[in-house]
């Protein structure tokens, strides 16, 4: 097999793609040659490409037709080819090699060949039980059947009649097997051209477009080959088909995917190196994958989860389940929670909610000495029962997104006067915050425990899903913070590794135990003003009937001592007084009183007089509608409170459209929860600064009740 040349003599054996053949004669006309089956023939030399000789049973050369096949073939496929061909042509012949002038020793065998008279037929048979008796004595075939590598080692008359009637037709080629000269699927079949652009349009999936179908991705594969004068490509059907399937495959099937994908090249490789509890607290929100009930409608919508995870120890620090759009001011008083150290008490059957601890109900120190001690967090994993706490940390810095509403002038301005910094993750790239993103697949197993899971997308959601029980949105939170206390919490984290250790399961309030015994408390100071440094201050000025604010007027005799006002009694520019005032419920704004340092809250005049949601949303729609029939004028400070509260009368029990319903919706819940965290500051600040009673004046009899409406509008 070392020479590629095959010498051409007068009887020489030549393999042919017609099976064996003998030369008869070599002349300048070409060369002579007699077929196993008799048939002679001259093959110009034009015609006669490439032969191989036969020495010693080994073919030394091939027809050019059958030599890129034959070339492409192992060893043992050519010497069973070669095996099938010995076969036939002593069935057809009498002769193994297919010629009388190379006859081995005993050959012709009865009854192969034609000159016993049996038909092709039998003398297949004759052949199928030979070969069969021959495997019976085949040790390693024996031994391949037993061990169950082959189901049969014999061949079927069946077969034999096959490879006859096949090698007639198409020669040599016909007795290779199938499976080994079967279409290659190999890509190389299709254009480079073609390749290059198929690729080129699929880069362009890296999440921020809509995924397209494989019919389009052809299609504009198609094109762009057009316009760079390519249009003759043609490439296989099938094979193309597959080729753009795997590259979509590889890129993902979905958006998501896509962009995971495009992300995975700028992703770091290591987490960053938390050593201590509040070094970096990761904050994010999500849309809920559940529908809540509203019980003012009846209808469900959709809420979103504000969630902070401390990286460092995986625990969940604060989450807060907010109206969507979620705010800056929401995202404000989720640090707020974060500062704050809650608890949850479980006993028997009954879970608590999540209550700030952070301030005694009283506080006694009589011949008790002070110590500053640990708490620790650790559960008890032996039950549920007893108190579950959750930490409190003043953050270094928060990672996040580039939400609007982590890069809002109010968040920003929060974090610099807490001195916390804001590390931003790069623009699109959500892996920079890995270990929240993390949490929003594990809340997944929270959502799902309850009615009204609506999937991650359209494609996971059930039909009837709206028309399920559904939790409120205080509910749905309530559910959560349970969640995270109950199990997340108590849960090992796959994610918490510690060096040498690395089977060691640790569950997040253990790995904040751990920390924090090396780095020392780290407790925040809690006061029950507190949540005043996360809200908005405006100034205004407090005139004899009030105090006025976005067209809203407000009063209390908390502003008594101060309507006789001077220049630089609260700032040196001016007259006028700072309030706090939470957009989340405009019917009343808060105000430090200088003297007590009590915060107390300022009523709006018209609180008692209406029952719609007082938040800025609807306030500034109730407003965009009185200028819209007459102008700035028509809100003077005489008609004001009057018109706005017709409005809000009509809005709410008529609401048109369905934008101004879902405002209405998530104005409610917003109020609910604005009135939940302001009766906590109060409830606390009434602990620590117990009001003095109220002394009541005694009526007279025939005293007449004041009419405050007359008073208003005079």
């Amino acid at each position: 097999m070392t020479s590629v040349r095959t010498v051409l003599v007068d009887g020489a054996r030549l393999l042919t793609d017609s099976g064996t053949a003998q030369v008869l004669s070599v002349d300048d006309s070409g060369v002579g040659l007699r077929y196993s089956w008799g048939d002679a023939s001259t093959i110009s030399w034009a015609d006669l490409g490439t032969l191989r000789s036969i020495e010693d049973g080994i073919a030394e050369a091939l027809s050019e037709p059958l030599q890129p096949v034959w070339d492409g073939l192992d060893e043992a496929i050519r010497s069973a080819a070669l095996t099938r061909l010995e076969i036939v042509q002593e069935i057809i012949t009498g002769y193994r090699d297919g010629h009388p002038a190379f006859a081995r020793e005993g050959e012709p065998r009865s009854p192969f060949g034609p000159g016993f008279g049996v038909s092709e037929h039998k003398r297949c048979i004759a052949m199928a039980k030979q070969l069969n008796l021959e495997a019976k004595f085949d040790r390693d075939l024996q031994r391949r059947l037993a061990e169950g590598d082959l189901k049969s080692g014999g061949v079927s008359e069946q077969t034999i009649r096959r490879w006859v009637r096949e090698f007639k037709r198409d020669g040599l080629l016909a007795l290779i097997d199938g499976r080994t000269v079967r279409p290659s699927k190999s890509y190389d079949r299709i254009d480079q051209h073609y390749r290059d652009a198929a690729i080129k349009v699929l880069d362009s999936l890296d999440g921020d477009r809509s995924t397209i179908s494989i019919e389009e991705i052809k299609r504009q594969t198609e094109v762009n080959l057009k316009n760079s004068g390519l249009a003759h490509i043609k490439p296989p059907e099938r094979i193309t088909r597959q080729y753009l399937s795997n590259l979509k495959r590889e890129r993902g099937d979905s958006t998501r995917a896509q962009l995971s994908r495009r992300l995975r090249h700028v992703s770091g490789t290591k987490h960053y190196p938390a050593i201590r509890p509040g070094q970096v607290v990761a904050i994010d929100a999500t849309r809920a994958d559940n529908l809540v009930y509203d019980p003012y409608t009846g209808k469900p919508y959709s809420v979103e989860i504000l969630t902070a995870v401390d990286v460092a120890t995986r625990v969940v620090l604060a989450i807060r389940v907010v109206a969507r759009s979620a705010n800056g001011i929401e995202a404000g008083l989720l640090v707020y929670d974060i500062c704050r150290p809650f608890s949850m008490m479980v006993d028997g059957t009954s879970i608590g909610h999540w209550r700030w601890v952070g301030l005694p109900e009283q506080l006694d120190f009589t011949q008790v000495p002070v110590r500053a001690g640990q708490r620790l967090f650790a559960p008890d994993f032996s039950t549920l029962q007893g108190e579950h706490g959750i930490p409190s940390v003043l953050p270094d810095a928060i990672r996040s997104d580039h939400g609007a509403i982590f890069v809002s002038k109010h968040f920003r301005a929060l974090l610099d006067n807490m001195g916390i910094d804001l590390l931003l993750n790069r623009g699109g790239k959500a892996n920079d915050n890995p270990h929240v993103e993390r949490w929003h697949e594990t809340v997944q197993r929270a959502l799902q425990q309850i009615p009204g899971y609506k999937g991650r997308n359209t494609s996971e959601r059930g039909r009837l899903v709206s028309k399920e029980p559904m939790l409120t949105a205080t509910e749905l939170e309530q559910h959560l913070r349970r969640f995270i206390a109950l199990d997340y919490h108590r849960s090992g984290h796959t994610g918490i590794i510690q060096p040498g250790q690395e089977d060691a399961r640790v569950c997040p309030l253990e790995m904040w135990d751990a920390m924090v015994s090396m780095t020392g408390r780290i407790d925040v100071p809690q006061r029950p003003d507190l949540i005043y440094q996360f809200l908005p201050v405006r100034w205004a000025t407090i005139s004899h009937d009030g105090v006025e604010l976005k067209n809203l007027v407000y009063d209390s005799p908390v502003l008594a001592d101060y309507r006789s006002k001077r220049v630089g009694q609260f700032r040196a520019q001016d007259e006028k007084a700072p309030f706090f005032v939470d957009p989340r419920d405009l019917s009343r704004i808060w105000f430090q009183d200088p003297a007590t340092k009590l915060v107390q809250p300022i009523e709006w005049r018209g609180i008692d007089r209406t029952q719609a949601p007082m938040a800025a949303a609807i306030v500034g729609h109730v407003c965009q509608r009185i200028r819209e029939r007459g102008g700035n004028k028509v809100l003077n400070r005489n008609s004001a409170t009057r018109q706005i509260i017709d409005e809000l009368t009509q809005i709410t029990e008529a609401p048109v459209g369905p934008k101004l319903r879902r405002k209405l919706t998530a104005s409610r819940l917003r109020v609910e929860q604005a009135r939940v965290d302001h009766g906590e500051a109060q409830a606390a600040q009434e602990r620590v600064h117990p009001s003095p009673p109220l002394r009541l004046r005694p009526a007279g009899r025939n005293e007449e009740w004041p009419n405050y409406l007359l008073d208003e509008e005079a």
